[in-house]
């Protein structure tokens, strides 16, 4: 049959398409995160637990006090979970195509598919960690309730987006730069220690406050712990720069994906 005979799917019958195979790739990254371990989703619940108790004992054995209130190791937290979700949503994304590389030889996998999967899944993983740590803080009276619980979820909504977003233009870029993935590495590690995860930007001096402004992960941190703390005092916080950025990020690794999707199903 011609190919102008064929009827035309309709776009709630795309989207029930898209959605199925959108769920098949959701379970097939579960297990393979799972991997050979019986515990494997526990021990990735585990990992920003470990970050903030290793960064909190420092800080601890320094003998220097939390900036804000009365836990360093609920401090450490408010930092390295931010980070540990944008870590791990810009990390699996961008790298998204090369591990499902075989699947797009089927005509229903897109690229898209495999990056909207993949955030899925690590998003469920954070949000899994939150649930667990955070309640347990409160019970061992070292945290407190959300001051601004509507703030707490846009402020992950707006780092969840900034993860996805240069996730997705990361993976454009390896596809285009082999050396990409190395160069990703170092800035990943390097703003592991310039976007205020265990001390206050306001501490810094004016002159390296204005470069680190320009880092979209310093707002991420500062508006989840403006959302934590009460009467948390920042003069760096700007919602709109983090969302505008992350936005543009979003927008771009989409289109280009789009763009290049002939390129990108091409299987090596």
């Amino acid at each position: 049959m011609p190919v102008s005979l064929l009827p035309r799917k309709t776009i709630w019958q795309s989207f029930v398409e898209q959605a199925r195979v959108i769920t098949a790739l959701l379970l097939r990254e579960a297990s393979l995160r799972l991997g050979p371990f019986r515990f494997g989703h526990f021990l990735i619940i585990m990992e920003v637990l470990w970050g903030t108790t290793f960064l909190g004992f420092i800080w601890l054995y320094l003998g220097r006090p939390a900036p804000y209130g009365d836990s360093v190791i609920f401090y450490m937290f408010t930092g390295m979970f931010p980070f540990t979700l944008y870590r791990t949503l810009h990390t699996r994304v961008s790298a998204a195509l090369d591990a499902n590389k075989a699947l797009l030889s089927y005509p229903v996998v897109r690229p898209v598919d495999t990056l909207i999967a993949r955030a899925i899944l690590e998003s469920m993983f954070q949000l899994a960690a939150l649930i667990i740590f955070y309640p347990t803080f409160i019970w061992m009276g070292a945290a407190n309730f959300p001051a601004h619980p509507v703030e707490m979820f846009a402020a992950l909504g707006a780092t969840f987006l900034l993860g996805f977003g240069l996730g997705a233009t990361g993976m454009i870029l390896r596809s285009m730069f082999k050396s990409w993935a190395i160069i990703d590495g170092m800035i990943a590690r390097t703003l592991f220690f310039i976007s205020g995860i265990f001390f206050p930007i306001e501490y810094l001096p004016q002159e390296i406050r204005d470069v680190l402004y320009w880092n979209p992960l310093v707002h991420a941190i500062e508006w989840f712990r403006y959302s934590i703390y009460y009467g948390y005092d920042t003069q760096t916080l700007n919602k709109t720069y983090l969302l505008a950025f992350a936005l543009i990020c979003t927008i771009f690794g989409l289109v280009m994906e789009r763009i290049r999707r002939p390129l990108l199903l091409q299987i090596n």
